[in-house]
């Protein structure tokens, strides 16, 4: 069975949407699908519109030169996307068309899985209103918001089968969608070849100069979102209660100067070291290096419904994972059992939970062991990949009636 994956991004631009895209597809490949994929005008190819990452073929849509107004810029976006897919269905001829958030790339792949005939799957990993509130785009009581919120309900309506990332988005999708028979959950998972327990490389902790250190770690986005002032905010009781803590945050966004900033501000650079981006082959010896990882997200509309993937990283390393409340990240560990939690927001609290954590190694490691475990029996890939085959007959059921297909039907 041929299915065509359209994205707004993809590998070799590294990101979790463009990970998990990747463990798809690789998967995939190996239970015996031919996955192929078409990338938004907003992933960066430059000039390349076709190009072979890892055996599977990605036709690259040509960015739009110049700038434009909102409305405008995002009609522009959808228009040269469907034009990319119609061209890759022609070319390719698949079986089914399989669209991943947001709407700007749902939409366009509907109306040509719709045109050709193929059964229609879209995967909901974020909802695109939700996201614009939470970056200032435009509010929640906003003629934007109104009508993007109805764009994404009219995809919902139309797909054959819909897949969500967790219970929480499906919760909030059931009554959009047209039917809770077509509502599909395949969470968010690791590769546990990859990330395993391993020890801490001594030329990593001279590097960063963490010898004699406790580190509390951080590895991901800086979004706004992912509540890292609270992470600071938090250094100066961490330290007081167990001076040997060091706080050691690994990843790259737009809130980065805001961050070392706060670190400035409150004279914290000999407690905190901001490493940069790191490539992701690098990133498990951080994992290692660090003695808890912290996940500090404040509660939004995106963070309610959604969950992270690096969590399930470090959890599969063995590590103690420290989460804020927020709903969706609840799904990820059980309290006191794989993992710790501190209500969202809360410097203090959080300041107490990583305190608890250093001085309580036999606690921390119990912590560690019960999330390996809860990761290696629910959240590996190959076992999250196959539960496709059961969404991909059901959107193949809902357009069995249906006539104009591209040669071959689904197998």
């Amino acid at each position: 069975m041929r299915v065509l994956h359209v994205l707004h991004t993809s590998l070799p631009y590294i990101c979790g949407y463009s990970i998990r895209t990747d463990y798809i597809l690789r998967f995939q490949r190996e239970q015996g699908l031919i996955p192929a994929a078409v990338t938004s005008a907003q992933h960066p190819n430059g000039t390349v519109l076709r190009e072979e990452i890892q055996g599977f073929t990605h036709w690259r849509t040509p960015a739009r030169a110049g700038r434009q107004t909102p409305l405008l810029r995002e009609w522009q976006l959808m228009r040269s996307l469907r034009a990319r897919v119609d061209e890759a269905i022609r070319e390719w001829k698949p079986d089914l068309i399989h669209a991943h958030s947001p709407m700007l790339v749902g939409y366009p792949a509907l109306q040509a899985a719709r045109k050709f005939g193929l059964p229609f799957v879209y995967e909901v990993r974020d909802l695109w209103e939700n996201a614009s509130v939470d970056r200032g785009k435009f509010s929640d009581t906003s003629v934007l918001y109104r009508m993007t919120r109805n764009f994404e309900s009219h995809v919902l309506r139309q797909a054959d089968a819909v897949v969500t990332i967790c219970e929480n988005l499906r919760s909030e999708l059931a009554p959009r969608s047209g039917g809770a028979d077509k509502l599909f959950v395949v969470g968010n998972g690791v590769d546990t070849s990859s990330f395993k327990s391993a020890s801490a490389n001594p030329e990593l902790r001279a590097r960063w100069s963490l010898g004699g250190k406790q580190v509390i770690g951080y590895i991901g986005t800086f979004q706004p979102y992912e509540g890292l002032d609270t992470l600071i905010a938090a250094v100066p009781q961490i330290v007081q209660e167990h001076p040997n803590a060091h706080v050691v945050i690994t990843g790259s966004g737009g809130q980065e100067e805001h961050l070392k900033s706060l670190v400035r501000a409150g004279s914290l650079e000999r407690h905190v070291t901001f490493t940069g981006r790191l490539p992701h082959d690098q990133v498990a010896g951080m994992y290692a290096l660090a003695d808890v990882l912290v996940y500090p997200r404040i509660l939004t509309r995106t963070t309610a419904l959604t969950t992270p993937l690096k969590p399930l990283e470090a959890m599969a390393m063995g590590k103690t994972v420290i989460m804020s409340d927020v709903p969706a990240m609840l799904e990820l560990v059980a309290p006191d059992h794989t993992g710790m939690v501190f209500r969202a927001g809360d410097a203090g609290h959080l300041a107490a939970q990583c305190v608890r954590a250093l001085r309580h190694p036999a606690e921390r490691e119990a912590f560690g062991q019960a999330a390996q475990q809860w990761v290696r029996d629910e959240r590996q890939w190959p076992h999250l990949v196959s539960r496709y085959q059961q969404v991909y007959r059901r959107a193949c059921g809902a357009r069995s009636g249906c006539t104009n297909r591209v040669e071959a039907p689904c197998a």
